[in-house]
């Protein structure tokens, strides 16, 4: 927020309001009295919305309210701030828990294979960064801030990045776009530009579908965005506003079980009545899907089951079609792209066809995980027994299908072929949701910039971004930079990376650091790119803000200047020059070019001396009272969002524990002998020496770039002080040349993701061998 020129107790200009009545009691804005008697002001007599008149207002405001609203306004700046960097630290953790879960599915699965192996996670930490820095080189400093300017309000440079990612690149892509470039997702701004980033990928992917059966199913940059998006508070508080209480239904009673699989329930069957009686069923206990369907008891266990379930599908599909109203815009507009976009490619695709592309956005990205996964979602706080688990996997099961518009059957989930009836009857009118979900109004007509945190954001802009991130964009722009410069035909982008040079390399973990980067825009003195970057609402909201401060910096106002804006202006320049203070000359060169913006756009007309933005920032003045309750409000809305926030960052916390407690066992279990007291310490083990030619021999070598008359004299030590992290010693004859580091689980997932050579400074390992040859030599 801009605080040069502010004075106490001096409130900001909000946006227009059409049905403002709350005012002072001291307002000397013209006026007439209601039946109330409050103020109110003609808003077809523009004669009395003159400079003068606020002036008066500005001069005679209430000083007590005027602080109560800038302490507000400074406190919901603070309070979205923490907000988004608290969203992005959660998904980083998330992040983290999800790679670790990987991890110990990968090393479980080498130990099955192999029996036994020996792991560790190395040097596990949540990565979240609490250290900032500052980029000492200015040059650098200022070519980034124009580099991520550019990349955020230029929307399709994000967008056409978006579709170019590798599989392995889009996680911290994703961390980029949604927690750091728009990462205030209260911001109206910020949430247009977003929006219009996920237009225009949106659009990439339909016109480069063949068919409308495969669209938005694969997990690409685009779809993890969009499942990303649902995530953020908006459609957390709608989940928890329309769901918890279906939930809680289920949560309740966690021993209820409505498993319907034939096979299941007979198994339970047998295993309850043996422990009931003392003695064996007398069923056979081996026996196909169709003869446990046949069963007598078995059938009577899943009939009621199967109409406990319908029941609770019913429920929850009444509950959603009824909370039409609280989905979120951002959630709506999607929706309606994605049906305007399949009616544009696919103009003979049915009514189902369209209503399966959004039911597969809504259901299945964004309603069906908080159904499957409750407490991930805080949506309850209960820990689900497995029965509970299995009742809301039937559930979601059952919502995929209707959003999909597929009856069960086949061999697989036969059991479930008794609720297509409920798809059947319920479908015509969940079609009608997902129709009337995407009756929304356009992008430019609905978000309206933020009535707050947009006024401070007219001088400066910052990003709070990590060096790593900032280092992993630069590097995916120059790998794809021909491709986005040529449909952008712009070579603006091109320009600052070459000024930018090579991206530097991706720093360890301890030197990485977060910026609070400067956005600073390239052309900012050329009226023409503010034209093109700034839309004509953003435009006027900015004027009426500079006019309100180029007023409240003056002592006096000339006759003249009470009645016409460009004398006032005039009057405003020549005291800033003798002042010599260059930020009210800023203001008053920047009101010039956006009055003379605003008329080409036909938002304001110089023939009545721009009446209408007089009259609305003396209305807002006026209504100052309003905005107080208004802001006082949404602190309250703000800080449950925090509190929220930092009670799922302690759940994740508390899962991230969980997992380290799991693989220090492991680390235990592989570092001792069966029948041995286990050390608390595991004492070195190795070395192992192999030769450079033997490696090569075995194929653990692929490349060398070691000369052939050297190698026969290369030799390789491998030690291991710690489980799964091994200490490699390259040796020249006698003389240690060169060292390296490996750590198992590292290794695992290059095997799982099927990147097979391991490069280092002057060798190429084959992954496969390499773990193979650790595990032979280092098993317990």
């Amino acid at each position: 927020m801009d605080n040069s020129s502010s004075k106490k107790g001096t409130p900001l200009p909000a946006k227009a309001s059409t049905n403002s009545s709350a005012t002072p009691s001291n307002q000397t804005a013209p006026s007439n009295s209601n039946q109330n008697g409050r103020l109110t002001l003609d808003r077809n007599d523009t004669s009395r919305y003159s400079m003068g008149t606020l002036f008066k207002i500005i001069k005679e405001q209430d000083e007590e309210k005027g602080d109560i609203l800038a302490a507000n306004q400074k406190a919901l700046h603070d309070l979205k701030r923490e907000i988004a960097m608290g969203s992005k630290k959660n998904y980083t953790l998330e992040r983290d828990i999800f790679n670790l879960d990987k991890k110990i599915a990968l090393l479980i699965r080498n130990r099955i294979t192999l029996e036994e192996v020996m792991a560790s996670s190395g040097d596990i930490s949540s990565m979240l960064l609490t250290r900032t820095t500052t980029l000492k080189d200015k040059r650098e400093r200022e070519h980034y801030g124009q580099l991520f300017h550019v990349l955020q309000r230029q929307t399709h440079y994000m967008a056409t990045l978006a579709r170019l990612v590798k599989l392995g690149e889009i996680d911290n892509l994703l961390q980029t776009v949604m927690f750091t470039l728009y990462g205030n997702q209260y911001d109206d701004e910020e949430e247009h530009l977003l929006l219009s980033m996920f237009q225009k990928v949106l659009q990439y992917e339909f016109g480069e579908s063949t068919g409308i059966g495969n669209l938005l199913r694969a997990n690409t940059a685009l779809t993890r965005m969009m499942t990303t998006y649902t995530r953020r508070d908006a459609g957390q508080q709608y989940l928890k506003s329309g769901l918890s209480k279906v939930l809680l239904a289920v949560v309740q009673d966690q021993d209820n079980s409505l498993e319907i699989n034939p096979l299941k329930v007979y198994e339970s069957y047998i295993n309850d009545y043996e422990s009931k009686n003392g003695k064996a069923c007398p069923l056979p206990r081996k026996v196909t899907a169709e003869e446990a369907a046949a069963n007598g008891e078995v059938q009577n266990i899943i009939r009621p089951r199967l109409k406990k379930l319908d029941e609770l599908a019913n429920n929850t599909i009444d509950t959603i079609i009824a909370s039409l109203d609280a989905v979120p815009y951002g959630i709506r507009w999607i929706c309606k792209q994605i049906r305007e976009f399949a009616k544009e490619k696919f103009p003979k695709a049915t009514r189902e066809q369209v209503c399966s592309l959004i039911g597969g956005f809504f259901l299945l990205r964004f309603v069906n995980p908080a159904i499957v996964t409750p407490n991930a979602f805080m949506l309850v706080d209960v820990k689900l027994s497995a029965n509970t688990r299995r009742n809301l996997t039937l559930l979601a099961k059952i919502l995929q299908n209707l959003a999909n518009n597929t009856q069960f059957g086949g061999v697989k989930e036969f059991y479930m072929s008794p609720l297509n009836d409920f798809l059947t009857g319920v479908r015509n009118k969940f079609n009608t949701f997902l129709e009337d979900i995407t009756r929304v109004d356009n992008l430019d007509d609905h978000l309206q910039l933020d009535k707050y945190l947009r006024l401070g954001k007219t001088g400066e802009t910052a990003i709070h971004i990590t060096l790593n991130e900032m280092y992993f964009i630069h590097a995916l722009l120059i790998e794809h930079l021909d491709v986005m410069c040529k449909e952008a035909n712009d070579n603006t982008l091109r320009e600052i990376l070459n000024e930018l040079g090579l991206a530097p390399p991706q720093l360890p973990r301890k030197d990485n650091a977060n910026v609070d980067l400067l956005l600073l825009n390239r052309y900012k003195d050329t009226s023409d790119d503010n034209k093109e970057q700034s839309m004509p609402e953003q435009i006027y909201t900015e004027t009426k803000y500079l006019l309100f401060t180029i007023i409240r910096s003056l002592p006096t106002l000339s006759p003249k200047a009470e009645n016409d804006i460009k004398t006032l202006l005039e009057e405003a320049q020549k005291f800033a020059q003798e002042k010599k203070d260059s930020k009210l000359a800023d203001k008053v060169k920047k009101v010039h070019q956006s009055l003379k913006r605003l008329v080409e756009d036909q938002i304001i007309a110089e023939a009545d001396n721009y009446a209408k933005l007089r009259r609305d920032t003396v209305q807002e003045l006026t209504n100052y009272e309003a905005q107080i309750q208004k802001t006082t409000a949404d602190l309250e809305r703000l800080k449950a969002v925090l509190k929220n926030i930092h009670e799922n960052n302690n759940f994740l916390k508390q899962q991230y524990d969980a997992y380290q407690k799991y693989l220090e066992n492991v680390r235990q279990n592989c570092s001792t002998t069966p029948g041995k007291v286990k050390n608390t310490k595991q004492s070195k083990k190795g070395p192992f020496k192999f030769s450079h030619v033997k490696l090569q021999q075995d194929g653990v070598i692929i490349e060398s770039e070691v000369p052939d008359e050297r190698r026969q004299h290369i030799f390789f030590s491998f030690s291991s002080s710690a489980p799964g992290v091994f200490d490699v010693a390259v040796m020249y004859k006698s003389r240690n040349i060169s060292e390296m580091r490996l750590q198992l689980d590292d290794l695992l997932e290059r095997q799982h993701n099927n990147n097979l050579e391991l490069e280092t400074d002057f060798l190429k390992l084959n992954v496969n061998l390499l773990i193979f040859l650790l595990n032979k030599c280092f098993m317990s």
